[in-house]
């Protein structure tokens, strides 16, 4: 496994999901909507590419990394209804798909759990509403050299 393996497979998926109209149209702010640092203030709703790891899968000629990462969805919107609209987007964007990943070839893509969760934002970032819909939904995805 390359140092860079992770960053590579976060760099893929970004770029599948910034391209992706069905998502980014449903994001405050469009494709600058998928982050993985939030800024102070950043309108709801977004994605946050977060949380990943990697195991390397070498067998006898074949030498690849799986990784899991994590999308976060968070949305202040009325109910689970906008968040769930976001997830069925990145889910249609990404499960089974086909797409580059730098320094890698993707070998599979597959969401492997979805969750989600009514939050309290202790931030406050939205004083009329304190409640933040979130949603995470983990991936493994395949690759090798």
């Amino acid at each position: 496994m390359s140092a860079d393996s992770l960053w590579d497979v976060q760099t893929g998926v970004y770029a599948l999901l910034t391209s992706t109209a069905a998502l980014t149209g449903q994001l405050a702010n469009g494709a600058a909507g998928v982050l993985d640092h939030v800024p102070v203030g950043t309108a709801f709703p977004y994605v946050v590419l977060g949380a990943a790891s990697a195991v390397p899968s070498d067998t006898q000629g074949f030498s690849g990394n799986e990784v899991t990462l994590t999308i976060d969805t968070y949305s202040h919107g009325a109910g689970m209804e906008q968040t769930r609209k976001i997830m069925s987007a990145i889910y249609d964007a990404l499960h089974n798909a086909v797409f580059a990943v730098p320094n890698q070839v993707l070998v599979q893509c597959q969401c492997i759990s979805s969750a989600t969760a009514v939050e309290a934002d202790g931030l406050k970032r939205n004083v009329q509403n304190d409640l933040v819909r979130h949603g995470a939904q983990k991936f493994r995805i395949v690759t090798e050299p």
